[in-house]
């Protein structure tokens, strides 16, 4: 009676490390393996920390800091070896994952700038979709601006922040959620990497969406979870 369930999980279980050898491929070109998935391949980690560390840039002038947890230490404004996978579902990896980040100003303000802690792990310097969203009872709900930014630079590296500048701004209310989210688009082809911060390890609220009928138990919309957030910064006046 045990015989089918049995067999079930080998084949899973075998399905799994397929997919995971395959993304793995995907990302080695010269026979070093860079990258270390999770079984789950929701996570993944630099293997080969950074020589070298470039702090992060300077607040531009005239902005200042609405919510975020990037670290005022010049060699770890974030943890750019491990964080979130961020991927459209293409090129071998199984399913569509993208990141939310809740937050909730202190004081009227108005949103000039998204810094997120992101890298590529095709090094190739692909593009990645970064949007600040209104909150629908505890999870990201409409797009309030959207910025697809280029040249987003390799997993790992440490730490020159990945900008999205908003142009006039949008208006965000005291006391009231919003979310950071990281995405891609169907030109966003490479696999990404949001990095966990380094200031705040408590559980905080964050979301998940995903897309796979096999991969994800709710696809299709937005699940709140608590855990430790990936690195961001919400810049303005």
């Amino acid at each position: 009676m045990e015989e089918p369930a049995v067999k079930k999980r080998i084949v899973l279980s075998v399905s799994c490390l397929i997919v995971i050898l395959l993304a793995s491929m995907a990302l080695v070109a010269s026979g070093e393996k860079k990258f270390a998935f999770s079984p789950d391949l929701r996570t993944v980690r630099a293997n080969n920390p950074p020589a070298q560390v470039t702090p992060a840039p300077a607040i531009d002038e005239g902005l200042s800091v609405i919510a975020g947890n990037f670290s005022s230490y010049p060699y770890a404004t974030y943890f750019s070896i491990f964080g979130n996978t961020i991927d459209q579902g293409v090129n071998g990896y199984p399913f569509l994952i993208w990141q939310g980040e809740a937050f909730i100003p202190t004081a009227d303000a108005t949103v000039k700038q998204i810094q997120v802690g992101v890298g590529d792990l095709n090094a190739g310097y692909g593009s990645i979709q970064l949007s600040l969203y209104d909150d629908a009872n505890g999870v990201p709900g409409n797009v309030l601006k959207s910025v697809n930014v280029k040249n987003v630079q390799p997993y790992g590296e440490c730490c020159a922040p990945t900008t999205a500048k908003l142009g006039e701004g949008v208006p965000v209310t005291a006391g009231t959620q919003y979310w950071v989210v990281v995405s891609t688009t169907p030109k966003d082809v490479d696999i990404y990497g949001w990095n966990f911060n380094t200031t705040n390890m408590t559980a905080q609220l964050s979301a998940a969406y995903c897309v796979s009928t096999t991969y994800c138990s709710n696809s299709g919309v937005w699940v709140p979870y608590l855990y430790a957030q990936n690195a961001f910064q919400v810049l303005g006046k």
